[in-house]
Order: structure tokens, then C-alpha cells, then sequence
């Protein structure tokens, strides 16, 4: 590095102060000019809750002779990226709390539950250490270096009482959860912020949502600095600061795009604010309500993936949990009840009802209407190059695809989960992968093998008798 380049770079960063993502951005840049540097890494957890409707989720077939199932038939173009799992289980044994309650706190702690949030209704598990993904934070080194640690969203914060654990993946430690994003703008506002002169202060978050209302861009607060880092940066890596500011681009006018009919959608006027209800259904009731969640609930989803997937191009961050709802949802859907489809019903409550063919069609294409949006989020992944222009996002990136029950009754064995991934990580995909003759596997298990494939060998997760050894042959 020449002195003359010291004192520009010492003088750039002294003019941006705490603009971590810019310096972030430098720092890979310099990085990638003075060496082959690989693509980043990373790991994205989507929950969907509920668990599922099991004839309609597990293929037929085993390993690679399988014919999808009606739920996964969204997965279809991801079938050669995707490994569908039969015999996983979550550690439950010897824990309390509820059943979407513990299976929430369970599915990333791993962590025996010994204790109870008083006067949360009784369900309410403590998470007793830290998430699997925050564990990665801390241990996996190539999911390190960016300007945000971890990310976390969700897309609704109704849930039955004042629960804590259906509300949260995330746990820094033990009762110490990491509260998602609900609103995209504030998701938005953490991870640009990090390029804003002086970082992510308050004053700059209110300043940059502001701004947001106004239509403008966070380019435009830092204009300004992006031109001196492009006059700064190595000439062969300038290209990525114009991937950089087109990720911004995209993002930005996903934000401001208003799909249709805002009063048909309940969508106010863009850059968007989205109303969610309030409104809780009781377990005694119908469960059919006059206002239709799903069409703003989706969006809230789309708006939270587009920040994400700009995130990811511009490694602001290597480690996102997405929450689509707390377990026990208080989502309505419409179009979905098959005796009438003009009626809203709410996804949770009626799966307490008793079962029936009705009960059982609408289970499924509820599942179906988060299997649809996972898979076309995870589809753009495997479209977007980049921006070392070494393979796609999908390709470096890891995306267990979760719920925290098997099915409605709360049980936590034959998890429907999937893993998608791509080359540059070695998923061997296109199977259905089951424990033979040997039984169920803990859920641990396989986090154990995604983090020794991301780094951490020797790791272990849970007490002595929640895991065994690191599912073997996921990846290649």
C-alpha cells in the first residue's frame, strides 16, 4: 500500500466515521485486489409456521428416486439445490412449555427448556443458551467481517398470550432474545444506514425514513462518499460499487412499487408503512374474521426479502432469520377455505379445530402459499450473480427452510424441513434424505454438519443426549 494511498485512505475514512458499510465495502475491495478472494458465505433461516399436512408434504420415493409432493411442487426448479428431510426430530424430550413454544425455541437453541416466562400463560419456554445461527456468528470465520453480525425479521408479532418464545429464533444467550424487524422500512434503515456518514445512529435512521417518505435514496446521503471511495478503490474493483449502488436501486424501487390496487391490497400510499391487524382469534370461536391478512402479509414478506437479497449483494450482512409469523398465527387467509372461499379464516386457531377433510385442504394451501414464496425468493438467489462474478448468491449460500411442529397436533418428530444451498457450498441435493433403519435423527445433528461445512469442526450443540454426530454426507 503506497503512502500515498494511506493518507487518501486514512482521510476517506476519517470523512465517513462510523459508516461501517462502507468501510466494509473498501476493506473487500482491497481485499480482492491483493488476493483470490472467495465469495462470501452465508446462512438464511426461513421459518413458516404450523408445521404441515404430512401426505401432502413428504414426497414419494427415497434419495434421488422421488416424485415431489404437492407442497414441495413449488420447489421443483430447486430440486437439484434441495435436500428434503424424513427422519429428523427436534431434542424435545425433557423440556416444557407449549407445543409451538418449545419446537420455536428448540429448533435453533437446541437447548434443553427448564423454565417458564411467570404469568405468560404457561407455555412459555425460556431459551436456556444461544441460537445455532448466533453460534455461527461467533465461530464460523467466513461468515464474519460484514457490517451487520446477523439479521433478524419477521413478518407478524400476533401470538396468543404475551409469549416471548413463539416471537423469536434468535437468542444471544440464555432469555436473551434478539427482537426481528417487523416493519421492512426499519429493516431497510439498519442495513443502509450502516453507509450513512457517521453510521447508524438514531438521528440518521429517523433521517434516513424520512427520506424514504419522501422517495429519495440513502445514495443520496451518501453520494458523496461513494464518489471518493470510486476514485479510491482499485481499478479492477470498481465494478462492484456499481453493483453495489444497483442492489440500493432495486431495493428501493421494489419499496416504492405499489402492486395494484393500494385500497384493494390495504396498502398505504409507498415507500410503505404496512398496517397488520391486531386483532387475536379466539379458540372458541369460528375463526372466520372480517379482514383478510394474507394479500399485506405478503408483502411484508416480499419487502423483507428484497432487503435481504440487497443485503446479501452487498455482503452487509452474512446471517438473516426470516420468521414468516410466531407459531401460533394469527394470520387470516382468504380464498383458501374450501366450503366458501369468499370467508377469511385464521391459520392456527383452526388447526385446534377438529380434523376433517375442509380442515385439512386449507392446512395445506396455507402451506402452499409459503412453499410458493420461499421457493421464488430462493429462485432469485440462484439468478443474481456475484459481485466477485463467482457464481450466483444461492450458490454461497446455505437456506434451511423450517417450521417448529411436524403437525397440527404438536408433535416434533419427521420435521418437514429442507435444506437448499448451492455449489460453491458442496450441497449434495436432489434426495430425500432418512435415517435408514437407524431411526430419527436430532435436528442438532444436522445443525452440527452445516457448521462443520461452514468451518467449525468439532462443534457441538445441546446436552449430551440431544445429538450424536454430524449428519454425514449433505455435502460434498
Amino acid at each position: 500500500m503506497t503512502v500515498n494511498y494511506k493518507l487518501k485512505r486514512r482521510n476517506f475514512l476519517s470523512g465517513i466515521g462510523a459508516a461501517a458499510g462502507l468501510y466494509t465495502l473498501l476493506r473487500s475491495m482491497e481485499r480482492a485486489e491483493a488476493q483470490a478472494v472467495s465469495p462470501p458465505q452465508r446462512i438464511l433461516f426461513i421459518q413458516r409456521p404450523v408445521g404441515t399436512v404430512a401426505q401432502n408434504w413428504f414426497p414419494r420415493g427415497q434419495g434421488a428416486d422421488y416424485t415431489a409432493s404437492r407442497i414441495l411442487t413449488p420447489f421443483t426448479p430447486l430440486r437439484e439445490r434441495m435436500i428434503v428431510f424424513e427422519d429428523l426430530r427436534l431434542p424435545s424430550d425433557g423440556s416444557v412449555g407449549g407445543g409451538h413454544e418449545r419446537g420455536t425455541v428448540l429448533m435453533l437453541t437446541g437447548t434443553r427448556t427448564r423454565r417458564l416466562y411467570p404469568g405468560n400463560g404457561g407455555d412459555d419456554p425460556i431459551a436456556e443458551g444461544p441460537s445455532f445461527d448466533q453460534l455461527l456468528v461467533r465461530g464460523a470465520t467466513g461468515l464474519q467481517g460484514t457490517a451487520i453480525a446477523s439479521l433478524q425479521v419477521s413478518c407478524d408479532k400476533r401470538a396468543d398470550t404475551p409469549e416471548v418464545s413463539t416471537r423469536n429464533m434468535a437468542y444471544s444467550g440464555p432469555q436473551a432474545p434478539l427482537t426481528p424487524y417487523y416493519q421492512p422500512l426499519d429493516a431497510y434503515s439498519r442495513v443502509f444506514g450502516t453507509l450513512l456518514p457517521g453510521g447508524a445512529t438514531t438521528e440518521n435512521l429517523a433521517a434516513l425514513a424520512r427520506a424514504r417518505q419522501a422517495q429519495k435514496s440513502v445514495l443520496d446521503f451518501a453520494r458523496k462518499d461513494l464518489s471518493r471511495l470510486q476514485q479510491l478503490a482499485p481499478a479492477s474493483q470498481r465494478v462492484q460499487l456499481d453493483m453495489h449502488a444497483d442492489a440500493i436501486r432495486e431495493v428501493e424501487t421494489e419499496f416504492d412499487a405499489v402492486p395494484g390496487d393500494p385500497a384493494a391490497c390495504g396498502v398505504p400510499t409507498p415507500p410503505e408503512t404496512l398496517s397488520v391487524a391486531t386483532r387475536l382469534d379466539p379458540y372458541s370461536s369460528t375463526h372466520v374474521v372480517p379482514q383478510r391478512d394474507d394479500v399485506v402479509h405478503s408483502r411484508i414478506g416480499e419487502l423483507h426479502m428484497s432487503v435481504i437479497k440487497a443485503a446479501f449483494r452487498c455482503d452487509l450482512t452474512r446471517v438473516v432469520t426470516f420468521q414468516w409469523t410466531p407459531g401460533t398465527n394469527h394470520v387470516s387467509f382468504g380464498e383458501m377455505w374450501p366450503p366458501d372461499p369468499a370467508l377469511f379464516k385464521v391459520h392456527h386457531t383452526t388447526s385446534h379445530d377438529p380434523g376433517s377433510p375442509d380442515q385439512a385442504e386449507f392446512l395445506t394451501r396455507v402451506e402452499e402459499f409459503y412453499a410458493t414464496r420461499a421457493a421464488t425468493f430462493i429462485q432469485e438467489l440462484a439468478a443474481q450473480p456475484e459481485a466477485s462474478g463467482t457464481g450466483t448468491l444461492l450458490d454461497n449460500t446455505l437456506v434451511p427452510y423450517v417450521t417448529e411442529v411436524a403437525e397440527r397436533n404438536h408433535t416434533w418428530t419427521r420435521i418437514p424441513w429442507l435444506l437448499l444451498g448451492g455449489q460453491g457450498l458442496g450441497l449434495v441435493g436432489g434426495r430425500v434424505w432418512d435415517n435408514g433403519n437407524g431411526g430419527l435423527r436430532s435436528s442438532n445433528d444436522l445443525w452440527m454438519a452445516i457448521a462443520e461445512r461452514l468451518g467449525m469442526p468439532g462443534f457441538v450443540l445441546g446436552d449430551a443426549d440431544t445429538h450424536t454426530t454430524p449428519i454425514a454426507g449433505l455435502f460434498a
